[in-house]
């Protein structure tokens, strides 16, 4: 008959083993998350990515996963390993096959890597339920000790009903279990309410109060931008926001100082910002017509605006025409 090892401490063991140690000194918890320098998130923690359904979340989850694997930030985010713990692990709840592996092709886009590292490892459980799921995760985390920092996108896919308070108790207590116990960081995807714009259901506000950081995520379509925010830190001051702007196809940082409200003027714009502007635009020649919608894209602005705003350009000589008709940047 197999041993039974599951064996739960009584109440009298379980006070011994929590109680204060005199002579016992903590080691100091491991920051592994920073963002434009700021502590984000440390080793026996979990922090939450958050906001609206496709505002952006799973770009800056994406480069955060990534910058791992590089030297250097990824839009100021730097995620670092523990020593001699090196693995990585995402749990995709969500994605279809699709978006999947569409997503695994961003991570080493943004880490400039042709394949993933044996280290990091990931599941695709978008068919199982939020009770296997869980389960699924410890297992691996007791195969896998070398795990130091472990992504679950998204949290609700991992409790039944994120309204219960008893429900979303429990997963509380879980994650913060599980992060203590495997000494490790858990980074969630939560979303946010159309309503009120507060992190979702009663799970929301146990994250909100017990999370080491929350990040606020946001598309602004004024500007065509995404920007992320901090929301609550627990270790550190504020970061700067982080502002990503779509150039053709490519997410790239840009200063919050740099992103212009929209004036319906394109002689407001400085001579930084139109040299800027036209090298986006006019990446490869285009004529008229094209550069006209592509700038109407870029800017979100009307047709009229583009217009003046490739008159400015010829006057001021920053683009010429060759012999296709078709205009580039000088």
């Amino acid at each position: 008959m197999e041993k039974n090892t599951n064996i739960q401490p009584t109440i009298e063991q379980l006070l011994q083993l929590r109680k204060y140690k005199p002579d016992y000194k903590p080691t100091a918890d491991n920051v592994l998350l920073r963002v434009g320098g700021r502590v984000v998130a440390s080793s026996s923690n979990y922090i939450v990515f958050g906001g609206l359904p496709k505002a952006g979340k799973s770009n800056f989850l994406n480069a955060c996963m990534a910058s791992a694997y590089v030297p250097y930030d990824i839009f100021s985010m730097k995620l670092t390993f523990m020593e001699n713990r090196k693995k990585l692990c995402l749990f995709d709840t969500e994605s279809s096959d699709y978006d999947y592996y569409n997503r695994i092709e961003s991570i080493k886009k943004f880490a400039d890597l042709s394949n993933m590292p044996t280290s990091f490892d990931s599941y695709q459980v978008r068919e199982d339920s939020a009770s296997m799921i869980r389960k699924m995760i410890e297992k691996y985390l007791e195969l896998n000790p070398d795990c130091s920092i472990l992504v679950i996108d998204g949290l609700l896919s991992i409790i039944t009903n994120y309204n219960d308070e008893t429900e979303s108790s429990l997963l509380t207590k879980w994650l913060m279990k599980i992060t203590k116990v495997y000494d490790l960081l858990i980074i969630t995807v939560l979303h946010f309410n159309k309503s009120n714009d507060h992190t979702t259901g009663v799970i929301g506000s146990h994250s909100d109060r017990f999370a080491q950081s929350t990040l606020d995520i946001k598309k602004v379509k004024e500007n065509n931008t995404y920007v992320m925010n901090a929301r609550f830190m627990r270790s550190d001051a504020d970061f700067e926001p982080i502002t990503l702007m779509n150039f053709n196809g490519t997410l790239q940082q840009v200063e919050n100082e740099s992103v212009q409200k929209k004036t319906g003027k394109a002689s407001d714009l400085d001579e930084m910002e139109l040299k800027r502007i036209c090298k986006i635009v006019l990446m490869s020649p285009l004529l008229y017509s094209e550069m006209i919608d592509e700038i109407k894209e870029r800017t979100a602005e009307s047709n009229t605006y583009a217009k003046n705003l490739v008159k400015i350009w010829i006057n001021k000589g920053m683009i010429i025409k060759d012999q296709q008709n078709k205009y580039k940047y000088r």
